[in-house]
């Protein structure tokens, strides 16, 4: 099984699943991640992506589309279409709040992956990198476009043209990730950010990223007009109503119990 789906309490943890190809993605990758995916935004409260062996996902499987290259090469437009688009989407839209766990290199398309999480934790035996222009592409799955929001557009140039590898430690400082922590203590760290997340409520959580992602897209009356909306939406919900009394009760809110 090329993507393996487990879930601890309400917490979906899936995992890319081919070590031997340091979790290559091709399309039995893809479909698998977006199915875990959908099934981690009905039957949980927030998901960890991670890898087997020592990668958390090393791009596209250049051995796969190797073939090709004897015939005028691969259509990739056509391959990022069917195989990569689908699962960086599949991550940006799940109906609840992803943290990836990078416990090896994070690649090319899987750099792209990582960023499409909401949160990141990352190994100290891990790195990242574009890797992109080393084989004469551009990057794709997503990475122009979440590289320069997180660190700016000259430090994005930075790490896409020169396929800079950059640390765990300069991932935290830079922003990408939240923290670099012990290979031995990621997946623990990594499920229990998610397990804090799943205490809350996914539909504020989903509908917060949202906003968030768009907000660079409008203008400051645009925003506040969309703040209003979810405001008003989320305001007649029973999970608003028991966080006030929580609140004012002075205890940890029981969001699952009224949802």
């Amino acid at each position: 099984m090329s993507v393996e789906y487990r879930t601890e309490g309400d917490v979906a943890v899936i995992t890319l699943n081919r070590p031997d190809r340091f979790n290559a993605i091709e399309g039995t990758i893809s479909s698998g991640l977006v199915e875990a995916l959908s099934r981690a935004g009905v039957e949980t409260r927030a998901a960890v992506i991670t890898g087997a062996g020592r990668a958390f996902c090393a791009g596209a499987d250049l051995a796969e589309l190797e073939p090709e290259y004897d015939s005028g090469g691969p259509d990739l437009a056509e391959h990022l279409e069917n195989v990569f688009h689908p699962m960086v989407e599949a991550t940006i839209e799940c109906a609840v709040p992803t943290v990836a766990a990078i416990n090896g290199v994070a690649a090319g398309a899987g750099l792209g992956l990582a960023l499409a999480c909401d949160l990141r934790v990352i190994a100290e035996s891990a790195f990242l990198t574009s890797a992109f222009t080393a084989i004469g592409l551009t990057p794709d799955s997503g990475t122009t476009w979440w590289l320069p929001q997180m660190v700016g557009v000259s430090r994005a140039l930075e790490l896409t043209l020169t396929n800079k590898r950059v640390s765990p430690e300069e991932a935290t400082r830079l922003g990408i990730c939240l923290e670099t922590v012990s290979d031995d203590q990621l997946m623990g760290r990594a499920t229990g950010i998610a397990g804090s997340l799943a205490d809350m409520v996914p539909d504020s959580l989903v509908t917060t990223r949202r906003l968030i992602r768009e907000a660079a897209g409008r203008t400051f009356a645009e925003a506040l007009a969309e703040e209003q909306t979810e405001q008003g939406r989320l305001g007649k919900t029973v999970e608003h109503a028991e966080g006030v009394r929580a609140f004012l009760e002075k205890r940890k809110a029981d969001f699952r119990g009224v949802g």
